[in-house]
């Protein structure tokens, strides 16, 4: 019944959305690895489009599993896959994932009756927030389903008298940070983890673990320890082949009111990180304005204010050593801005910047810290950052090259990414603007830092109200508090 009122809405509206004229019709191979046979789906290439493969939208809805509501006045089309819900707009390159909006690079359209959906869409957005996997082989044209794609898939137990280790079982590689802040519990987020969580519900003890529980964000996977009050020390080891992160609890004797002793994942022995010297990055800077708002306010002026502010606020309150890449209105290249933190034994890189967007709705704060972008969103950001000071002749090309730029940050990445956290939830605290989140991207300006270091995007200057919040001293105010604040408890947790 559904699919009937669909296609009857459709076939009325037909003359109000201008049909174009279809280039070329196909068919694509649609490949199962769960046993069942593959099948051929309807593709189309349209005029203007040449390169681009479309689906439709019914077929799209049928991989994905989704409900589909088709809003005739609107031009829009509604998939729901479980809690993420997508909205496309006929003729527009934008794509709202649960309020967020993603551009894509080519728009959906509309011809004969039928919504045409770029394939872009599957391997790149909606792959990202349901829980299936879909990969495409340009030359065989066949589009491979890959079941429901978790990539956090289960927990396993070995116990001792006074040891219990707990194994998450991974299917790839993933970033995780580590909260061990609040008592009896240990909390681990896996930056873009997809968890399978009915295979991490446990209820009944397991050694030194008394329970575990998941949770399943928009970006990320979260998984709950409840710990024995006698756990005294915990370490995290990442292993690669196969994937898997690996935790040790070890058992004091008597409960410890001190809390939880963190080890660094690689050694073994309590993290140390001295910070004595820090090193701010006001984003942009001579002819690269960066971002500029609708009256005129550049990206450069407002990150340059916030970062004297911050260099400032840092030397009153904590009496450390800053250095700033820049002090005034000059072009850097991006590798320069590492390079001077390196050169100059800063112990953390603060790069600070100012966000936009194509509507005057959008806002909030973000942190970054380097790692491969996991959404389209996040490339298209890390592609306007590092095309500023020439930064886009030395960006990655792919996979193996990030590999190779990407060793001597990976020393500083569990620091990077506590560090990211850290300046998040304290900004949340004080500038009342929608938080969104931490997140992992290529930014070529992170690359190659010897020493934690992190990403912000402080507000929109796309958005009206957070404009005028941008060029307000009081806002700069804010923003230093929350990073002095978040390097105390960095000093606090790796001293």
């Amino acid at each position: 019944m559904k699919r009937s009122i669909l296609i009857i809405i459709l076939g009325a509206c037909t003359a109000l959305l201008h049909p174009i004229n279809i280039a070329a019709d196909t068919t694509i191979e649609v490949a199962y690895d769960d046993g069942r046979p593959s099948e051929r789906v309807a593709a189309t290439e349209l005029s203007g489009n040449e390169g681009v493969v479309f689906l439709r939208a019914n077929d799209v809805a049928r991989l994905l599993r989704a409900t589909q509501f088709w809003n005739a006045s609107s031009r829009k089309i509604v998939l729901g896959v479980g809690h993420a819900r997508f909205v496309l707009t006929v003729d527009t390159r934008v794509v709202v994932v649960d309020g967020e909006p993603v551009m894509m690079r080519a728009a959906t359209r509309y011809d004969a009756g039928l919504v045409l959906v770029p394939l872009e869409f599957i391997l790149e957005i909606a792959s990202l927030h349901t829980p299936r996997g879909f990969e495409w082989n340009e030359d065989d044209k066949r589009l491979t389903v890959r079941g429901i794609g978790f990539n956090v898939t289960r927990i396993s137990f070995e116990t001792a008298r006074d040891r219990t280790t707990a194994t998450l079982h991974l299917t790839e590689p993933l970033v995780y940070h580590v909260d061990s802040g609040t008592p009896g519990l240990i909390r681990l987020k896996l930056y873009g983890g997809r968890v399978d969580l009915r295979a991490f519900s446990v209820g009944e003890p397991r050694g030194l673990v008394s329970g575990v529980r998941a949770e399943q964000s928009e970006r990320d996977a979260f998984v709950t320890i409840d710990i024995s009050r006698n756990v005294r020390r915990m370490r995290v080891d990442r292993v690669d082949t196969p994937p898997q992160l690996v935790i040790v609890l070890e058992r004091n004797g008597e409960a410890d009111a001190g809390g939880v002793e963190v080890v660094d994942e690689a050694t073994g022995e309590r993290a140390g990180l001295v910070i004595d010297k820090i090193c701010i990055d006001a984003g942009h800077g001579g002819r690269e304005v960066g971002k500029e708002s609708a009256n005129g306010v550049f990206e450069k002026d407002v990150t340059l204010a916030i970062a004297r502010a911050v260099r400032d606020r840092i030397r009153e309150e904590l009496q450390l050593e800053v250095v700033m890449t820049r002090d005034d209105d000059r072009l850097l290249e991006l590798r320069e801005r590492t390079e001077i933190a390196n050169t100059s034994g800063a112990d953390l890189f603060i790069s600070i910047h100012c966000n936009s967007w194509f509507n005057d709705h959008t806002g909030g704060f973000e942190s970054y810290f380097l790692s491969p972008a996991r959404s389209e969103s996040d490339r298209a950001l890390a592609r306007f950052e590092n095309a500023a000071g020439n930064g886009d002749d030395d960006a990655p090309r792919g996979d193996v090259e990030f590999i190779l730029w990407d060793l001597v940050q990976n020393e500083y990445i569990a620091q990077s990414s506590t560090f990211a956290e850290y300046i998040q939830r304290e900004m949340m605290s004080r500038l009342q603007l929608a938080s969104r989140g931490v997140k992992q991207a290529n930014f070529v300006v992170l690359q190659g830092a010897r020493m934690p270091a992190v990403l912000i995007e402080t507000a929109f200057l796309s958005n009206p109200d957070e404009e005028r919040m941008l060029v307000d001293p009081d806002f700069h105010r804010r923003v230093a508090e929350g990073i002095v604040e978040s390097i105390r408890r960095m000093q606090e947790r790796y001293r």
